[in-house]
């Protein structure tokens, strides 16, 4: 597969002024996955700040093998290869990361107020927007490398979207009324991610914690865990240093979870 330089991809080329990320863009029309791509270059050798990007995917993935619907020329779609210094059990750390850094983007570049649903799902008034898939490999008890992909519906009409998610999905034109500059937007995730990411690797993971804190929709919430078949209730009170949910469940009992499907519950 031959990448080719569109015109985001050479938008983002002349403009982008990160010191390390995105100065190695491969462009696609179409893949199959931004992320299987991305993590192919890391086993490769990849250096850190290697991109992915790509005007449809064929095969798009989110959390979960779920598919994420990616039609060609409207969204954003884009693998990260970072090469974290830091231990596998800071590993989510980065997910909150690139969801802070996405919200940050999003907010300066359109106005809208978008807040993320732990632990990767971008929201706007309650609908999906985006989402945020990590994977990573460890070697001799570190991470070699991790790939952080993400989808983003920026110009996607109702039309763009599939039936069955309409009622639950949205698209930054879909809530502005006036479409986005994908490049503009992506420059700036970049430059956000960074700047996080900098911190990331100084171990500065209160800072990063605490900007999570500040966007999220899911703490202070009545939520229902869903793990396998297996469903817990309780409230979301705080998140932990790596990036767990902590939950009270009945009886004032507090556990920890790392992963699963989440759900908001109305407090009757």
């Amino acid at each position: 597969m031959e990448a080719r330089s569109s015109n985001l991809s050479k938008q983002i080329r002349d403009g982008l002024t990160t010191r390390w990320l995105g100065k190695t863009i491969h462009c696609y029309d179409a893949v199959e996955s931004t992320n299987l791509l991305a993590i192919e270059m890391a086993q490769q050798g990849a250096p850190e700040g290697t991109v992915v990007l790509a005007e449809q995917q064929l095969s798009g993935r989110g959390r979960g093998n779920r598919s994420w619907h990616s039609p060609a020329g409207v969204g954003v779609y884009c693998s990260i290869v970072l090469r974290p210094k830091t231990a596998p059990s800071k590993g989510q750390l980065i997910t909150l990361m690139a969801s802070v850094s996405i919200v940050k983007a999003i907010t300066l570049r359109t106005g809208l107020l978008p807040r993320v649903k732990w632990p990767n799902d971008i929201l706007i008034n309650d609908r999906k927007v985006a989402g945020i898939l990590l994977e990573s490999r460890v070697s001799g008890g570190q991470i070699d490398y991790a790939v952080i992909g993400f989808g983003i519906n920026v110009n996607n009409d109702s039309v763009d979207l599939p039936e069955n998610i309409r009622g639950k999905a949205s698209s930054l034109l879909m809530e502005l009324k006036r479409p986005v500059d994908r490049g503009t937007l992506v420059m700036e995730i970049f430059s956000k991610l960074e700047r996080i990411y900098d911190r990331f690797q100084r171990e500065d993971f209160p800072v990063i914690l605490e900007q999570y804190r500040h966007y999220s929709s899911t703490l202070g919430q009545r939520v229902r865990i869903w793990q396998k078949d297996e469903a817990t209730d309780g409230v979301a009170v705080d998140l932990t240093e790596d990036g767990g949910l902590l939950l009270e469940v009945e009886g004032g009992e507090q556990i920890v979870v790392h992963a699963g499907d989440i759900e908001y519950l109305r407090i009757l």
